[in-house]
């Protein structure tokens, strides 16, 4: 046990001992308060713009998931359009999208410098002496539309999605004169289209472009 002999020494003992204990806790790493606030600061900016990014990488996608799907259908369209043609024969195209009498349609017709608006022909299983069985492609408005039944009334069915917006569609048509009429060039259809697509985050634009020769061969 120790022993003080005087009242200073004991006075001396507990300065000493309490300079040593406040040493030991200044020795105790910690952070103050202003580097704790810029700590929190620079995570919070950190996630702020973190979750910007994450939320424009949504909204592309959303955008580019639009697009595809337009793009898609109309690809479906024009696709369905081609197989039809291949296989076609005597191709009619006119200037107006208004479809005339079915025994016009039924007639071959070149449009190959302007183009025109409507495209009819004889499918491959149709019967040449049926006026009334032409299958025909027309643009009405901003829509791509068919018929089986050389463009009667109520028989038009729209290929493409509402949010298909054609704004030009031209048929491009040569050769459509058959051998037998002197003409010696194999027939081809040419499409050209162009539009707007509506999608999430505005509209954006598409120019598609197709060729088709007749697959029977008449040259």
């Amino acid at each position: 046990m120790m022993r003080f002999t005087s009242a200073s020494e004991k006075r001396r003992m507990h300065l000493c001992i309490w300079r040593s204990s406040a040493a030991e806790a200044k020795a105790v790493p910690a952070f103050t308060l202003i580097e704790l606030m810029v700590a929190v600061s620079i995570f919070a900016i950190v996630m702020l713009v973190g979750v910007g990014a994450l939320l424009t990488m949504v909204e592309v996608n959303k955008r580019a998931q639009g697009v595809n799907a337009v793009i898609n259908n109309l690809n479906a369209a024009v696709e369905q359009m081609s197989r039809s043609i291949r296989v076609g024969s005597t191709y009619y195209c006119g200037e107006s999208a208004v479809p005339p009498a079915s025994l016009i349609l039924s007639q071959p017709e070149d449009c190959p410098v302007d183009g025109g608006l409507l495209l009819a022909f004889e499918a491959t299983d149709g019967d040449p002496t049926d006026t009334d069985d032409q299958v025909v492609y027309r643009l009405n408005g901003t829509q791509l539309e068919r018929s089986l039944e050389a463009g009667d009334s109520g028989t038009w069915v729209s290929l493409t999605a509402p949010e298909v917006i054609i704004t030009d569609f031209r048929f491009f048509v040569t050769g459509s004169t058959p051998l037998s009429g002197g003409d010696t060039t194999q027939p081809r259809v040419m499409m050209t289209i162009k539009g707007t697509a509506e999608v999430q985050g505005g509209p954006t634009q598409f120019t598609v472009q197709s060729s088709v020769t007749q697959r029977l061969i008449d040259i």
